[in-house]
């Protein structure tokens, strides 16, 4: 546990200002050992697929008091939400990837121009998901599987979740560019 503890406050040291210090990052992760890298990378990342569990959890549990209907619908726009952070984790990841070799090159231009463009297309798609999902709101969800009984609810829970595909995938990328930055959120 003690070592754990080292590895994360070794990684986000901050300078007087209070921001993290990127030459410190850059030394960090070009000539650390391997395993204490890996170790100060997993760790936060282990923790945000936990707390997203728990979430999804809880959030079934809370439904699930409301009516069967309510809890199947939610099973049925799980398979959207699923798509849209693969999406998400697409953009993200791909962009991240070259900007974490931009960043070891220490070209911070051609990184900064990638994380931009990134999150642009990022956006740019999600508002592409967003609009034709409310435009075939009622088509995708009988066409995931909605029976009639519980079409309203899945219609009116896909509909809000649809609302937010800019703000959840814009953040999924971000999010994503930063593990690839050694930045731990």
């Amino acid at each position: 546990m003690k070592e754990s503890t080292y590895l994360c406050s070794s990684f986000m040291k901050t300078n007087s200002n209070g921001v993290n210090n990127m030459n410190e990052k850059y030394q960090f992760l070009t000539h650390a050992p391997v395993h204490r890298v890996i170790g100060a990378m997993a760790i936060p990342t282990i923790i945000s697929m936990l707390l997203t569990s728990v979430y999804n959890l809880v959030d079934t549990f809370f439904v699930g008091q409301i009516d069967t209907q309510s809890t199947a619908a939610v099973g049925i726009v799980f398979s959207v939400m699923f798509f849209i952070q693969a999406f998400s984790f697409f953009f993200g990841n791909g962009s991240g990837n070259y900007i974490s070799r931009q960043l070891g090159a220490q070209n911070t231009e051609d990184a900064e121009t990638m994380a931009s463009t990134g999150l642009f297309y990022t956006l740019v798609f999600s508002v592409g998901i967003m609009l034709t999902g409310l435009l075939f709101l009622e088509p995708i969800s009988i066409l995931l599987g909605s029976t009639p009984t519980i079409l309203p609810y899945t219609c009116q829970y896909l509909g809000i979740s649809l609302l937010g595909t800019p703000f959840i995938m814009g953040t999924f990328c971000i999010n994503n560019q930063m593990r690839f930055q050694g930045i731990l959120v």
